[in-house]
C-alpha cells in the first residue's frame, strides 16, 4: 500500500527524482517517464504537481537559487562586522557544496541549459545579479566601517562571485579540494592580497 503524502512532500519527491534524473542523463534526454520511474510515481502523478519537465527544471533552480541566497543574505546577518561576515558566507558556501554532490552537479546541468535556453539563461542571470547585488552591499559595509580598502565594491563583489562560482564547478567536476585549507589560505588572500608587504 503507497504511503499518502502531503502535496509538498510528493512535490520534494518528484524535484529529488528529477534532479537525479538530470544529473544522470542532462535534461534533453530525461523524458518525463524517467523521472516517474524514479519518483517510483505514475506519469500522471508527475503532472499533478508540475505541468511539464520544463516546470520541474524551473522549479529546481528556483528551489536552488532560494537556498544559495538564504546563506548569502543569513552570512549578511552575522556579528563582528564585515570579515567576520565574509568568513562565515565563504565558510557555509563551501561546505554547501562540499558536503552534497548532487547540488554541485545540478549547477552544471543549470550552465549547460543556460547556455542553450534564452528564458533560463535570463532566471540564471537574475539570479546571479541579486547574489552580487547583496555582496556588494556585504562589501560596502565592510568599506564604510573601515575593515576593507576602498574599492569599487560591485566589482569586488562580482569577483567573490565568480571565485566562489569556479570552487562550485571544481567541486562538482570531482576536483580533490582540501576544503578548509582552501577556505583559510583563500580568505588569507582575499582578505591580505598576495604582494607582500
Amino acid at each position: 500500500m503507497t504511503k499518502h503524502k502531503s502535496q509538498d512532500e510528493r512535490r520534494s519527491q518528484i524535484l529529488a527524482a528529477a534532479k537525479r534524473c538530470f544529473i544522470r542523463n542532462g535534461y534533453a534526454d530525461t523524458r518525463v517517464d524517467d523521472i516517474a520511474a524514479e519518483a517510483e510515481l505514475s506519469k500522471g502523478g508527475i503532472y499533478f504537481h508540475f505541468k511539464s519537465k520544463r516546470a520541474i527544471l524551473d522549479a529546481l533552480h528556483s528551489e536552488q537559487q532560494a537556498e544559495t541566497m538564504r546563506l548569502v543574505d543569513t552570512a549578511g546577518r552575522v556579528e563582528g562586522g564585515a570579515i567576520e561576515q565574509l568568513r562565515s558566507l565563504a565558510t557555509q558556501l563551501l561546505n554547501h557544496f562540499s558536503l552534497a554532490d548532487d547540488r554541485r552537479k545540478f549547477l552544471i546541468v543549470l550552465a549547460e541549459m543556460g547556455i542553450r535556453d534564452p528564458q533560463l539563461h535570463n532566471m540564471v542571470l537574475t539570479g546571479h545579479a541579486r547574489y552580487v547585488e547583496s555582496l556588494t552591499k556585504q562589501v560596502q559595509a565592510g568599506i564604510d566601517e573601515g575593515a576593507f580598502r576602498d574599492v569599487d565594491a560591485a566589482q569586488a563583489a562580482l569577483l567573490l562571485k565568480l571565485i566562489i562560482d569556479g570552487i562550485e564547478q571544481a567541486l562538482a567536476l570531482g576536483y580533490q579540494v582540501d576544503v578548509p585549507a582552501l577556505l583559510f589560505q583563500g580568505l588569507d588572500i582575499i582578505l591580505n592580497g598576495l604582494a607582500k608587504r
